[in-house]
């Protein structure tokens, strides 16, 4: 007898807790009398008890958004406004979602019978799923204020919430906002440096067509910041080489595996990978520049130029593959002098003339890459060269070379 009635005692206590929320109108002060209550309810008084806050923040959505309506007639009527709390109503969407989150775990669980018979589960789904919007302003709101961490929060939440079990009936291919804000979640959570989000929310964005690519950026470079051994660069290609074969015109996708490969010392992946790609398509300019590169690296210069002329072809107007053209004549005609003078020989006329005439074709490269270079973002990879081509072949006094060497601070 007395078991029974701590037990309906206890039931009396929740259901009495549930009306205090329902009366309180501070959201803080409701949440803090349930908390402090939680240890002595079943799972459906907990349900109860979160619904009541549910209403509370609902009740401040309503009021705010009913605010923000009217000033809209009043905008296109030209009469006064009514100041809103912006704040006050992006708080009151978190709170509502993740009570209601809260409820449905609890409203969801079986009864004393062992069934489910959930009581706000649907009611919930319907006046919540709505109201997700306002986390997109609120991500906005936050990002213009320069608050990065509530920002990302807000947009999150906006990503994860569409795959919560209490909108599980929803049909989320319906949500035309998902996608793109999946992507500006998936940056915020890169910066954030969590990167684990930042990829599966990349994922995500992946179908959109404004941001798919980018969302693949983010994709790679979120796998690529979490390399911390050799094991995680091998696995790291791997995926890679999944994710390229699923399409194999991804450039971005073939020149990360190239550079990954190439960073691991895998020269012979890096030439299997590369010659695979050119023997199904010939002209590509990433496979024929990434070549041309490694021949540079090699040493192997007239391979390089060979290899990066035809890659200039496709993309004449390509700052990179210009200078590494020129780069490589350069590299041959210093190599030429070196070896035509070793052992303490002169260099002949006839060989400098040569030399000098190679020398002459880097310079036309990397004034080329000058030329193209107009916001001068990739003069690393030409201004010093091309300097000390003009320093070679014309002199330290030349005007040419004095202005290529200011390019170089």
């Amino acid at each position: 007898m007395l078991a029974l009635a701590a037990v309906v005692s206890a039931s009396a206590f929740a259901q009495d807790v549930s009306k205090q929320i329902s009366k309180i109108k501070d959201y803080k002060e409701a949440y803090n009398l349930l908390q402090s209550n939680l240890g002595s309810m079943s799972a459906e008084e907990k349900a109860k008890c979160y619904n009541a806050l549910v209403d509370l923040a609902y009740e401040k959505v309503i009021k705010e958004q009913g605010t923000i309506t009217e000033n809209q007639m009043a905008e296109q009527l030209k009469t006064e406004v009514t100041p809103y709390d912006t704040v006050g109503l992006y708080n009151a969407v978190m709170q509502a979602l993740e009570n209601g989150v809260a409820c449905d775990e609890f409203d969801m669980q079986p009864n004393e019978k062992g069934k489910v018979k959930p009581k706000f589960h649907n009611s919930n789904a319907d006046r919540l799923y709505p109201i997700r919007f306002h986390l997109i302003n609120a991500g906005i709101y936050y990002q213009g204020k320069g608050d990065d961490k509530l920002s990302y929060k807000y947009l999150a939440t906006y990503v994860e919430s569409a795959d919560y079990p209490l909108f599980k009936e929803k049909d989320k291919s319906t949500d035309a906002n998902l996608t793109q804000i999946a992507y500006f979640a998936a940056t915020s959570a890169f910066m954030a440096k969590d990167y684990a989000k930042a990829e599966k929310y990349a994922d995500i964005a992946l179908a959109d067509t404004a941001y798919g690519e980018k969302a693949m950026q983010v994709k790679l470079s979120a796998l690529q910041s979490q390399l911390k051994t050799h094991e995680d660069s091998v696995n790291y290609v791997n995926k890679l080489k999944e994710i390229y074969a699923q399409d194999e015109n991804n450039e971005v996708v073939f020149g990360m595996i190239c550079s990954m490969l190439s960073n691991l010392n895998d020269k012979a992946g890096v030439d299997a990978f590369l010659d695979a790609k050119l023997a199904k398509d010939p002209n590509n300019f990433t496979a024929l520049a990434m070549k041309g590169q490694t021949y540079l690296l090699d040493k192997k210069f007239d391979e390089a130029i060979n290899y990066l002329s035809k890659a200039i072809k496709i993309q004449p107007t390509n700052i990179v593959a210009e200078s590494l053209l020129g780069q490589s004549y350069m590299f041959k005609a210093q190599d030429a002098a070196v070896r035509a003078t070793s052992n303490g020989k002169a260099l002949s006329p006839d060989a400098e003339k040569v030399i000098v005439g190679v020398y002459e074709q880097a310079i036309s490269h990397f004034e080329k890459a000058k030329e193209l270079d107009k916001t001068m973002e990739n003069k690393n990879a030409w201004a010093y060269y091309l300097y000390r081509c003009y320093y070679t072949v014309y002199g330290a006094d030349d005007q040419r070379t004095k202005d290529a060497e200011l390019l170089t601070k």
